[in-house]
């Protein structure tokens, strides 16, 4: 999602730059994750251990299994497929309106880090935790360094408040996720069922 995310970026913001590549990169790698949202969708409902069901994988914060978590998941999953199927093969909605579903994809990625944290068991694996710290840092730095910049000159206080915004996001996110899923105990504090904190 990240990387759909950094070519959407460069395509809004520098749109000559070699188009063809850009959009098609966004376009077929979104599609890719569209696929892998799904195998990480049945991985979940195969794997035994958290004994989720389909409603849990389609209604949002109902899941016994770390419910809030899993539910934003569940409405990072609708707000990006919603983005991809209404815009391939062809838009099908009026411009302004693609373009504000299409911005729904910056809240999808973000339910979609938060969701990775607070449901994932592996929270605190160093490789986890250095791709989650990557995927933030190149996302707000591209997003800051092109985005921001691009737009500074048409609406500079505008574009002021959207970079704030930005960093104060990664800023609670990051005091979140080291005083939530990177300490001992988040399994409990998460919404695990007891008898699967008991779990050999």
């Amino acid at each position: 999602m990240t990387v759909v995310l950094i070519f959407g970026i460069v395509r809004a913001a520098l749109p000559s730059t070699n188009p063809v590549l850009t959009e098609g990169a966004h376009i077929n790698i979104a599609l890719l994750t569209v696929a892998f949202a799904g195998l990480h969708i049945l991985a979940a409902l195969l794997d035994p251990f958290a004994r989720l069901g389909p409603i849990d994988s389609l209604v949002p914060f109902v899941s016994a299994y770390r419910g809030t978590w899993l539910g934003l998941g569940v409405i990072s999953g609708y707000l990006y497929i919603a983005a991809v199927l209404l815009s391939w093969p062809a838009r099908r909605l009026s411009r302004p309106v693609w373009l504000w579903l299409h911005r729904a994809n910056y809240a999808a990625w973000l339910l979609a880090l938060v969701h990775s944290l607070g449901t994932g068991s592996d929270a605190r694996n160093r490789a986890f935790f250095l791709l989650n710290v990557a995927a933030v840092g190149i996302a707000l730095a591209v997003f800051l360094g092109v985005r921001v910049a691009e737009a500074w000159n048409r609406l500079p206080s505008l574009w002021a408040a959207v970079a704030v915004v930005a960093v104060a996001t990664v800023l609670v996110l990051a005091i979140w996720a080291s005083h939530g899923p990177l300490q001992e105990g988040w399994a409990r504090s998460a919404g695990t069922p007891p008898d699967l904190l008991r779990s050999p």
